[in-house]
């Protein structure tokens, strides 16, 4: 379990660190309170309907499927509590451990799976969707209520970050870079936990088999400061820098025009 103390800072065990280095993922539990957790999910929820009414006029667009799941990006532009939220010193400090001295804001979204949403996302890595340069970046996957196996918690293969970038397949429910037989291990998550995993890993999920609870995560990914697209040359410029020399250097609100 994390350590954290009343300034928010978070401190890695040795074991986290191995756990990390050996299995890809780590579990945060209980990271921020239900209070923090609510205020940001509620942020969040708002956001989610508006995005799901523009998607119900197209019913779909590629891996998000209106009344089953929405992935809504860069969500950290639209609103200044969110982008201040990224940067809170736990990431800081959680990033800079795991990727290095300076940091930056990948990505994020939010994912929410409907109930009884029949749909799995398979198994992939996240570098299948955009190429990445350095390869390694991290992705927070943060529980804004109870992830349970019931309602579609990620499942992820422990260790399969060392086989390296695997080739991807697009198929009509998303990339897919295994299709074998290995179950791999749930990882349900309380309100306010979180995993934080390699982005070569292995996960999914499987279907939200609930009658009335929409699975809710934010998702937040971090890289190194100046990662690029190989393909284009292009720098990420997602989100904020959030540390650097291992040091919180956000400032307030920047706008994307200006990241």
């Amino acid at each position: 379990m994390s350590r954290i103390n009343a300034g928010n800072t978070l401190v890695l065990t040795d074991e986290q660190l191995k756990n990390y280095e050996e299995q890809g993922y780590i579990i945060l539990e209980n990271l921020f309170t239900d209070e923090e957790t609510d205020r940001v999910r509620g942020i969040i929820d708002e956001l989610d309907e508006e995005s799901e009414r523009a998607l119900s006029a197209k019913k779909q667009d590629f891996i998000n499927i209106a009344g089953q799941i929405n992935f809504n990006g860069n969500i950290n532009f639209l609103r200044p509590e969110l982008q201040g939220f990224i940067a809170d010193r736990r990431f800081v400090d959680l990033t800079t451990t795991l990727l290095g001295p300076d940091t930056k804001l990948y990505w994020d979204q939010s994912v929410y799976k409907r109930p009884e949403a029949n749909r799995d996302f398979p198994w992939h890595q996240d570098n299948g969707y955009v190429p990445t340069v350095p390869e390694h970046y991290l992705t927070c996957w943060l529980a804004l209520d109870d992830a349970r196996i019931e309602n579609g918690c990620i499942w992820v293969q422990p260790g399969s970050h060392k086989q390296g970038f695997v080739p991807h397949v697009k198929t009509d429910i998303g990339w897919v870079c295994y299709s074998g037989e290995e179950e791999g291990i749930p990882v349900p998550l309380k309100k306010g936990s979180m995993v934080a995993f390699h982005s070569l890993l292995f996960h999914r999920s499987k279907p939200n088999l609930s009658k009335a609870e929409t699975r809710k995560a934010y998702v937040i990914q971090y890289s190194r400061d100046g990662s690029y697209n190989p393909e284009t040359g292009k720098v990420f410029r997602n989100g904020p820098l959030i540390a650097k020399d291992g040091k919180p250097v956000y400032a307030g609100f920047i706008p994307k025009d200006l990241c």
